[in-house]
């Protein structure tokens, strides 16, 4: 997966993220508890994925400065 398909799959998650947080509120089966679960598990996968591109980029830019 290219850097640009990460990145637009890290943003499109942290958008399912918001939206999930938003409906949740009006869901009395979900609620608080539901919501920041599920936005802890977007946020650490937003971290891991950042990660790995700042990772690769640096990767990327050592081999073209040799």
């Amino acid at each position: 997966m290219n850097v640009d398909s990460k990145l637009l799959t890290v943003i499109d998650s942290l958008r399912d993220c918001l939206s999930v947080g938003s409906e949740s509120k009006g869901d009395p089966d979900k609620g608080y508890p539901y919501a920041y679960g599920y936005n802890t598990a977007g946020i650490r996968y937003a971290i891991d994925s950042l990660e790995t591109v700042v990772e690769e980029y640096r990767a990327l830019m050592c081999e073209n400065n040799q």
